[in-house]
């Protein structure tokens, strides 16, 4: 949900997105870029596009750029209901933008993983330091580390499963505003769409 035209207008002036900038050049051979060039790249290729919204994101930057639409006395009940609905999925959407991108599985293993990994270490010396568990009982404390293997790997299947439902509302989402959006300028009801 970003303005295109707002994107072009930073990647060109903006020092935090120099990389970009400078990347776009040498793939033109120009010396310097307009900011219809730039719009230009980003439609053309979505690699910037994705590059401007990792960047945003490193940098706590939402990429969420829908304006709130103020309702007014004077609007219509249809124009009305048509902001109230964009200002309620700006909320939903600015609260499922971690999920705007399928989930990536590896970052979920390495995290959940360096999870169970610490505490088998942990278990292992509380076993070791505090009592004979190894030698009267080493079945029960080879059956815990595989109780919080398990553990580990059911809550990284949850963890994924929910990110694929989160990120199926949020294009839902993203989707059904874009329609409201679009059905809103139509009818004369926006003004301003964009931050």
């Amino acid at each position: 949900m970003l303005d295109l035209k707002k994107v072009a207008k930073q990647i060109k002036r903006d020092g935090l997105y120099t990389f970009i900038y400078n990347e776009m050049k040498e793939i033109t051979g120009k010396g310097e870029l307009s900011e219809e060039e730039v719009l230009h790249l980003l439609n053309k290729n979505p690699k910037f596009l994705q590059d401007y919204k990792t960047l945003n994101t490193q940098s706590e930057i939402s990429n969420i750029q829908i304006a709130y639409q103020e309702i007014l006395e004077e609007d219509t009940p249809k124009c009305k209901k048509i902001k109230q609905m964009i200002n309620k999925n700006r909320e939903e959407l600015i609260r499922l933008e971690p999920y705007e991108n399928k989930p990536d599985s590896m970052l979920y293993a390495v995290w959940v993983g360096s999870a169970v990994i610490f505490l088998i270490f942990v278990i292992h010396n509380l076993v070791v330091l505090y009592t004979f568990w190894y030698e009267k009982y080493p079945l029960a404390v080879y059956l815990s580390y595989v109780v919080v293997s398990i553990s580990g790997y059911l809550y990284y299947r949850k963890r994924i499963k929910d990110h694929h439902k989160n990120h199926a509302m949020f294009k839902r989402i993203e989707a059904e505003t874009k329609s409201l959006i679009e059905k809103g300028k139509k009818d004369g009801c926006l003004k301003k769409v964009y931050m």
